[in-house]
């Protein structure tokens, strides 16, 4: 076995766990979404996304879906804005925060992975 044919392997399994990745993503922004909101009920930019983007279909959902993630992830940037209940965020049931943060987190480095994967294949650049 060549590093090539190990690269362009590995390449091919990041691919395919990216693929699950986001349908796990999707399927959480389909049946998890409300919950996940719920649980953050006072924060304002959970309100005002609701609000904004309730009746967009998906594409609100998924929207909404990353910014309940973004609500997760920054916390401490939006409670500084007033955008953020920090007592919503703690008191959020640990399974809702899983769903919330772990597919996007995965994605995220997922798609570094690749790009690194890219780079030494010399397929870009």
């Amino acid at each position: 076995m060549d590093a090539k044919f190990i690269l362009d392997w590995s390449m091919v399994l990041s691919m395919v766990i990216l693929l699950v990745d986001g349908a796990v993503s999707l399927w959480a922004a389909l049946f998890r979404l409300e919950q996940i909101e719920d649980a953050l009920g006072n924060c304002q930019i959970i309100i005002d996304s609701r609000r904004q983007r309730q009746n967009l279909g998906l594409q609100g959902r998924q929207w909404r879906y990353a910014t309940a993630t973004g609500a997760l992830l920054f916390t401490k940037m939006y409670a500084r804005k007033g955008l953020v209940d920090p007592d919503d965020v703690k008191n959020m049931p640990i399974h809702l925060k899983r769903w919330a943060i772990i597919p996007n987190v995965t994605g995220a480095v997922l798609l570094l992975v690749m790009f690194v994967q890219l780079l030494l294949a010399g397929k870009i650049l």
